[in-house]
């Protein structure tokens, strides 16, 4: 952890302090002290920090965050997907009266992780899945307030996708939510997962830091669609962990879709630990606005004939930035791997910034891998075919937009999420278009 700071801000030392000192009653008590001990040690990253050189979190570390208060009294149906397993939280903590379990299969865990902890041996199942230590991470481990536990047994397709939706509606000036994701894939089953954060509900200018982590297990030939979609508020901080564990001859799709926030951060890490394994990591982003998002992959090739594929999309409007920082590590072990990336994007404004960075750590000499990344503005070529037609500039700027977007939704394995996502998509396409028509997307 060379690089972060000695230790956190005056400010939350303070508070975390005193967290420590509350812990009495507390499910995994010990282990949580530990993991605030080690954060308090490290404290936040700062820009001499390699993996955080691009994303400037002092709006963070400077801010004191308080957990609020949830609500039901929202209107949801906008939100909610038919035929699906719906779980809400409101402010981080789960609704009862928002959520729709009816018809859940008996043989499935479908839990708030408030009442796995109750369970001893599930309790020390959730610090046990292995997470890369980072600072935001060890905050997590040590304050989560609450969460899903996802349980699909050996042999089992659960035919309906499952729905975890975060809603915000802050009270408090400065609010937080510290959120812990679990879900397990045994042996030869199947199952598809989406989680979503809105921040909808709150005003444009309501500031909030989300810290979300979500660990995955896929066992041996297990499959998996995870579906990933953050629009929250764009004053809000958004900073997001996963980490998906691979076992023999399993299979993930995962798609991450990032256009809320006024900083976002999101860290996927794949470890391909049996063999024969392969993961498919697809990505959309569209900033705007002085938006910054920033995305970090890794899939750790630990086993041999594993493959995996890397392809993200990305929009960057007017004074904003983003970056992507694409990893392809393959182990001594881990002989015929096949493993491709390519990072695309689009730069609708002079004033916008992309830091787009592929890596390969590659120590086997049996191997298939490649990496790419683009930067560029639209054709001018097509842009001319479209004026010749009758359509003006920021329409031929929409439409090759949402082309570009359809490039990565079209790949999605459930055609239910992937109309969901390229909807979500258009509507903040069409909402950037109309914004000002002095204005590029």
């Amino acid at each position: 952890m060379v690089g972060y700071k000695k230790k956190s801000s005056g400010a939350w030392s303070e508070i975390l302090s005193k967290k420590l000192q509350n812990q009495s009653g507390c499910p995994l008590r010990m282990w949580r002290y530990k993991q605030l001990e080690k954060f308090l040690s490290i404290g936040f990253p700062d820009r001499k920090t390699e993996n955080w050189r691009y994303t400037d979190i002092s709006p963070i570390s400077s801010q004191i965050f308080l957990f609020d208060k949830t609500t039901a009294d929202l209107d949801i149906t906008d939100f909610a997907i038919e035929n699906s397993y719906r779980i809400v939280f409101v402010n981080g903590c789960f609704s009862p009266a928002l959520s729709n379990l009816i018809s859940l299969p008996e043989e499935i865990q479908l839990s708030p992780l408030r009442t796995i902890l109750k369970n001893y041996r599930k309790r020390n199942f959730v610090k046990k899945i292995p997470i890369l230590q980072t600072p935001f991470s060890l905050l997590n481990d040590g304050l989560f307030q609450d969460g899903m536990f996802l349980h699909i047994p050996k042999n089992f397709e659960l035919k309906k996708p499952v729905h975890f939706l975060y809603l915000m509606k802050p009270n408090l000036p400065f609010s937080m939510t510290q959120t812990r994701n679990t879900i397990f894939l045994e042996e030869n089953s199947r199952a598809s997962v989406l989680e979503e954060y809105f921040g909808t509900f709150c005003c444009p200018t309501k500031i909030y830091f989300n810290n979300i982590v979500t660990q995955i297990i896929v066992g041996a030939s297990a499959n998996l669609a995870f579906y990933k979609l953050q629009q929250e508020n764009n004053s809000s901080f958004h900073i997001a962990n996963t980490q998906i564990k691979q076992l023999r001859n399993s299979q993930v799709v995962s798609f991450h879709c990032l256009m809320g926030g006024k900083i976002g951060r999101e860290d996927l890490n794949y470890s391909l630990a049996g063999q024969g394994a392969s993961c498919r990591l697809l990505g959309f982003y569209h900033l705007k606005n002085k938006q910054h998002i920033d995305n970090h992959t890794c899939v750790d090739h630990k086993s041999s004939g594993c493959t995996s594929q890397q392809i993200y999309n990305g929009i960057i409007g007017n004074k904003s930035k983003a970056v992507f920082n694409g990893k392809i590590l393959v182990r001594p072990e881990a002989d015929k791997t096949v493993a491709h990336q390519n990072n695309k994007n689009l730069m609708f404004s002079n004033e916008s910034e992309i830091n787009t960075k592929p890596e390969l750590e590659i120590y086997n000499n049996d191997v298939t891998c490649t990496h790419g990344a683009t930067v560029g503005c639209l054709d001018d070529e097509t842009l001319f075919y479209l004026y010749s037609r009758g359509i003006d500039r920021l329409t031929a700027e929409y439409l090759l937009a949402c082309a570009f977007a359809e490039e990565i939704t079209a790949k999605l394995p459930c055609k239910i999420i992937s109309e969901r996502m390229y909807q979500k998509i258009i509507k903040k396409l069409t909402l950037s278009v109309h914004s000002s028509e002095e204005e590029a997307l």
